[in-house]
């Protein structure tokens, strides 16, 4: 198996953990054991449980990114489309990815070291949707990536009301739809 394949065999095999076990059943060993390799080859691969976990966060923020990306391209022609695809991109990534992307970035928090990653990932995001939606409503440049964050946020929260079941998939990508056409629309004006 090529070095890239055995990788994502890792990293599925990971994910299945945390799925089925939660993060703090995740290590390097319990991953190389249920992949059928030695130690040293998810050693290898990672180093560290937080270099699995931080292979993980970006395994999960780049399926998000590129989903995201996908969407846009194939049919954002409106400030309403695009900000309905980046609130739909958002709730369904998570949904999909289910409570793993929280357990995985909770486990990477309360390790010294990796705290930036979450906050990063975040900012990737932000910056993501000023560029999806200054194509039609030009922001203030003071004001646009603070009032992103501020909707990834929102997004953040009202995915977490959906995978505990609390909200359904319909409301959340309406709210998180209205509050960033809401703010989008009254930076816009202002």
């Amino acid at each position: 198996m090529s070095r890239e394949k055995r990788r994502l065999q890792l990293l599925d095999t990971a994910m299945m953990i945390v799925r089925t076990e939660g993060a703090d059943a995740l290590t390097l060993a319990r991953v190389a054991e249920e992949a059928g390799v030695t130690k040293p080859i998810a050693y290898e691969h990672f180093e560290t449980r937080a270099g699995l976990l931080t292979a993980l966060y970006r395994r999960i923020d780049d399926q998000q990114t590129e989903a995201v990306n996908t969407a846009l391209r194939a049919r954002a022609r409106s400030l309403e489309e695009t900000v309905r695809i980046l609130a739909e991109a958002y709730i369904d990534c998570v949904l999909h990815i289910g409570k793993e992307f929280g357990a995985v970035t909770a486990a990477l928090s309360s390790i010294a070291g990796t705290e930036e990653l979450p906050r990063e990932g975040r900012e990737r995001y932000a910056g993501l949707y000023l560029r999806a939606v200054e194509r039609f409503v030009p922001l203030p440049a003071s004001e646009g990536m603070a009032l992103m964050l501020g909707v990834v946020g929102a997004a953040e929260a009202l995915a977490r009301e959906v995978t505990t079941g609390r909200l359904s998939r319909a409301e959340a990508v309406h709210a998180a739809d209205r509050i960033m056409l809401g703010a989008v629309n009254a930076a816009g004006d202002g």
